[in-house]
């Protein structure tokens, strides 16, 4: 059995796994930077062969749990960063999943330790993996060629969590949060929509799900457009891929983007 920490990497998860391996996810419904895993968990978490998590940048409590833990019965992903693109994203964001070519790098892990698990279900793990890397390779190019589109919309987010969603096509996003060089990244962004003085929303603010006053009260505010985005897919049916995750996410995003009026010309 392979443990997930949270649906992304359950998905990827189960992408290599197919039949040979069952795929436990232990995050459900809840932040998993604030995620204790129950008695259950942990009894879970002793007895399987193989963890895969983030790292304590996004489960700093599930961290605790994880240093009893062995290296060999452990995948922390951002232990080595280096395994993954970074361009046009803020190095700090630990949300990798979000990048399609991050994902297919993140399951060629899963399977290169699948195999030295299980050797007699090698091939296919690594397989599974190529043909998913194809695939990731096609959707980060259908990714971008949308998102390219909205270049020129300033968008703005609730916290440090979508520069390796909107990063790759080139498209700048400013967190309200993190530190002092995101916070007056969208100090400056803002104070320039506020002196354009244009009619109707002139960028768009995205946080995460559920949709909340707070958020769109702070989108109203600052004269932009709000949507909430799902990046764990908590909305999703518990056996949805992740090509489904990214595909809504994708369409969540340009319900508050095609609203925007061009203003580049």
């Amino acid at each position: 059995m392979v443990v997930a920490s949270i649906a992304p990497l359950a998905m990827l998860a189960r992408e290599v796994a197919g039949d040979a391996a069952e795929v436990h996810q232990l995050v459900q419904g809840s932040d998993p930077h604030h995620y204790a895993p129950s008695v259950n968990d942990r009894l879970t978490i002793e007895a399987a062969p193989l963890v895969v998590w983030m790292g304590p940048a996004l489960e700093s409590v599930l961290a605790r749990q994880m240093a009893l833990v062995t290296e060999e019965r452990q995948l922390e992903l951002l232990d080595d960063t280096g395994l993954f693109e970074f361009d046009g994203s803020d190095p700090t964001d630990p949300h990798l999943w979000l990048r399609p070519r991050n994902a297919a790098a993140i399951a060629a892990q899963i399977a290169e330790r699948l195999s030295t698990l299980d050797p007699q279900q090698a091939q296919g793990y690594r397989q599974r993996a190529r043909d998913f890397s194809r695939a990731m390779a096609n959707l980060q190019k259908v990714q971008d060629r949308a998102l390219w589109a909205y270049k020129d919309v300033p968008i703005v987010s609730t916290h440090k969590a979508y520069s390796q969603f909107f990063g790759p096509a080139g498209v700048a996003v400013e967190s309200l949060s993190g530190g002092s060089k995101q916070a007056h990244g969208a100090r400056t962004m803002l104070d320039k929509i506020r002196s354009e003085e244009v009619a109707g929303p002139a960028g768009c603010l995205f946080g995460e799900v559920p949709a909340n006053d707070r958020d769109r009260q702070t989108a109203s505010h600052l004269n932009l457009g709000y949507q909430a985005l799902d990046p764990l897919g908590s909305t999703l049916p518990q056996d949805a891929g992740y090509r489904t995750l990214m595909e809504k996410l994708l369409a969540d995003a340009r319900r508050c983007l095609s609203t925007i009026p061009d203003r580049s010309a």
